[in-house]
């Protein structure tokens, strides 16, 4: 009796466990409010399943563009409170972490596929964990898209994306490893050319960017497992 107690007892405390990471967790889905904002950022996007590379890679840079340009003002949005398209265009400022949401945003509602990259520099630490648990490390967040020819990393600060020089996406996995050297035009963070790591569908260590506003880490979990399964493939 007292093993099938702890046996149930286990498996409630997983459930609610499990319930309340998933009512944490950050919600991709376009909504409404955020689909009648989007066109004001940018058109009608190409129709992917007719779309070649060139035309997809064309939108994205327009996506990424109409967004620096809303919000041309480097100042974050205040915590606990939400961070929208609709918030960014109406406060014309934000940080990395703004922008990437409201592109991540315009392109899941074009029919792309996203994931949210977290980057943190490892140059002060000479660890990914010390760099994830220590506060005031160099970080920067930016957006993957999946393209017809593999995943391309859209910066969220300036007009950046990375592109080779033959022209085809470089993946945050192999920008990790071979550098920036491979690219016609070099990014402007300072973070792509010192060591660093970076994990997917982390939003933010402190929990309050997103509802319900808690010291809980902000994460996706679907993204979160790239993180095992996909480090930057096409």
């Amino acid at each position: 009796m007292k093993l099938r107690r702890a046996a149930l007892g286990a498996v409630a405390l997983a459930i609610c466990a499990a319930g309340t990471l998933y009512y944490h967790q950050v919600d991709k889905a376009v909504t409404a409010e955020d689909a009648a904002y989007i066109p004001r950022y940018v058109a009608a996007g190409p129709h992917l399943e007719k779309a070649g590379y060139e035309a997809q890679i064309r939108f994205i840079e327009q996506a990424q563009r109409a967004v620096l340009n809303a919000a041309p003002r480097q100042k974050g949005l205040p915590y606990r409170q939400p961070r929208e398209p609709k918030q960014l265009l109406e406060a014309g400022n934000g940080a990395c972490y703004d922008r990437s949401r409201a592109i991540e945003k315009i392109l899941t509602h074009h029919g792309f596929e996203t994931r949210h990259v977290f980057l943190l520099s490892t140059e002060a630490t000479g660890s990914a964990l010390k760099s994830l648990l220590k506060p005031g490390v160099s970080s920067h967040a930016v957006t993957e898209v999946r393209t017809e020819k593999g995943w391309v990393v859209v910066d969220s600060n300036s007009a950046w994306m990375s592109i080779a020089k033959d022209g085809r996406p470089v993946a945050m996995r192999e920008i990790q490893r071979g550098g920036v050297g491979r690219f016609a035009n070099q990014p402007a963070e300072p973070i792509f050319f010192g060591p660093f790591t970076f994990v997917y569908g982390l939003y933010s260590r402190h929990g309050y960017f997103y509802a319900p506003y808690n010291p809980i880490p902000d994460v996706n979990y679907r993204e979160l497992l790239y993180n095992l399964t996909d480090r930057g493939g096409p």
